[in-house]
């Protein structure tokens, strides 16, 4: 049964067609995702050996790019630096989720949850308002005047959303490397005990 359990659609493209293709292919995982959850079934574990191989890769060619896009755009680093450390906080939270999934009750749904919160974060909380950026700098805006002009809320329900989605990922990334470093010391310490 295929159903696309996260649907495409415009409210979440950026215009930067690599972009969205990228983003496209991330949500055709999550959806994937979505299909096993759906139907209760659970997912083989060389399925998702494939599936984190296939997220890893997706990871490593959408930063770098969008990284690439913001150095070529001259993006201000008050967008640049928190945009890269989310980057980063992805990598390390889905190795985190990886490593401990033998521990989840149902892990594909908790990969699922984690990659629709974040693609939606990711996209309407940050590249949407790169790309915006780099609209008005092609248009002859300055770079700090771009970065301001998009820095204003327009809504502020929606600028509080996304600030709690923000923090609650934070959080979420900081706990789930907690539980990965416990659950290495208490594997360490219980293979030490039978030596």
């Amino acid at each position: 049964m295929n159903v696309e359990a996260f649907a495409w659609g415009q409210l979440f493209e950026t215009g930067i067609d690599s972009v969205d293709a990228q983003h496209h292919r991330l949500v055709d995982l999550v959806n994937e995702l979505g299909d096993v959850n759906i139907a209760r079934e659970g997912m083989s574990e060389g399925r998702m050996q494939i599936l984190f191989k296939q997220l890893s890769d997706y990871a490593r060619e959408h930063f770098h790019d969008e990284e690439a896009l913001m150095r070529k755009a001259g993006l201000d680093a008050r967008h640049v630096d928190p945009h890269v450390r989310h980057h980063h906080l992805f990598v390390e939270q889905l190795t985190a989720m990886w490593r401990a999934r033998a521990a989840m009750k149902h892990p594909c749904e908790t990969f699922y949850d984690f990659l629709s919160a974040w693609l939606t974060f990711h996209i309407l909380g940050e590249d949407q308002v790169m790309a915006r950026q780099m609209e008005r700098i092609h248009a002859g805006e300055t770079t700090t005047a771009a970065y301001e002009i998009e820095s204003q809320p327009k809504d502020n329900s929606s600028a509080a959303l996304l600030l709690a989605v923000q923090t609650l990922y934070r959080l979420l990334a900081e706990q789930n490397r907690e539980l990965a470093d416990t659950n290495e010391r208490l594997l360490k310490e219980i293979t030490a005990h039978r030596s």
